[in-house]
């Protein structure tokens, strides 16, 4: 006695087309002569493409459930292939592995087929990532050694990804290479840092320089340029110069000279006792914060 359909595919009576679709796709899946090597995968295969091509057309789903499996003719076969799956249905469900033709036993797919694409990390410098330039690769592939000169555009930083084409596994029948992607992490560098396109510079200054001003030469990412630093300017502040940053494809970021007072660690008797005498006749900078005023009560 043949099979309940819905049993078949594992779903209700009133299930609804999706249902029916998503059931197939695991069942033709799992079941698949090419992929189950089960004596009897052949045969549930088959059962659950008839049961599909019942349920999955309006008509024929409902002289099924008026009739059951009175109405049906003898085989649902539709001449030697696998059930009544179409090309386009079991290409849905296996993609190139049929191959072009939905009802061949295990073809895989012909003509030319694009090379696998390889991934690779590779590290750069502070500068070649701000600036651009070459970076050279040695390295050992599945088909052999991959040796290439990638250019680094300006402004790439960590995490940032770069696609060399035809420099990955080889294709087969004619059909092109893949590619070569590489993970980008970028070098620290010992005294810029990086914020996007912004380039920050810390700048050791005295505290006779923060309270009475200077001019202080710092270096750039190409050259160097004097900055002014303005009488009683605190730690932390920063000085901008305007379009000195990286120049990269999403524009031209800023570089930062980041203020740092440095306070002398080595004073003789003289200059202790002077600097204190001096800071008794100077207000203190801690007079207007309200929570010294409450300390005082």
């Amino acid at each position: 006695m043949a099979r309940d359909y819905y049993a078949i595919l594992g779903v209700a009576r009133d299930a609804t087309a999706d249902q029916i679709r998503s059931a197939h796709r695991k069942l033709a899946r799992k079941y698949h002569p090419d992929l189950n090597k089960a004596a009897n995968a052949a045969a549930l295969f088959k059962e659950t493409q008839d049961a599909y091509d019942i349920l999955s057309d309006a008509g024929k789903r409902a002289k099924y459930d008026r009739f059951g499996h009175a109405n049906e003719p003898q085989s649902n076969m539709g001449g030697g292939g696998y059930g009544g799956a179409d090309a386009e249905t079991l290409e849905s469900i296996f993609g190139n592995f049929m191959g072009g033709g939905g009802r061949g036993r295990g073809k895989r797919a012909r003509g030319p087929q694009p090379g696998q694409d390889l991934s690779s990390t590779i590290q750069i410098g502070f500068m070649t990532a701000a600036l651009g330039g070459m970076h050279h690769i040695d390295l050992q592939g599945p088909s052999g050694a991959i040796v290439v000169d990638v250019r680094i555009p300006p402004g790439i930083s960590s995490d940032g990804q770069l696609r060399v084409r035809g420099k990955g596994g080889a294709g087969s029948g004619g059909g092109p290479n893949g590619d070569l992607v590489l993970s980008v992490k970028v070098a620290p560098h010992p005294w810029f840092r990086r914020d996007d396109l912004d380039i920050l510079l810390d700048v050791p200054i005295s505290i006779v320089e923060a309270t009475l001003g200077a001019k202080v030469s710092v270096p750039l990412l190409q050259g160097s340029a004097e900055i002014r630093i303005e009488a009683g300017t605190p730690s932390g502040r920063k000085l901008r110069l305007k379009a000195k940053g990286i120049q990269g494809a999403q524009g031209v970021g800023d570089f930062y000279a980041v203020v740092r007072i440095e306070p002398p660690t080595k004073l003789s008797k003289e200059d202790t006792d002077m600097l204190r005498a001096l800071g008794e006749r100077l207000p203190s900078p801690r007079a207007g914060e309200p929570w010294v005023q409450l300390q005082a009560k």
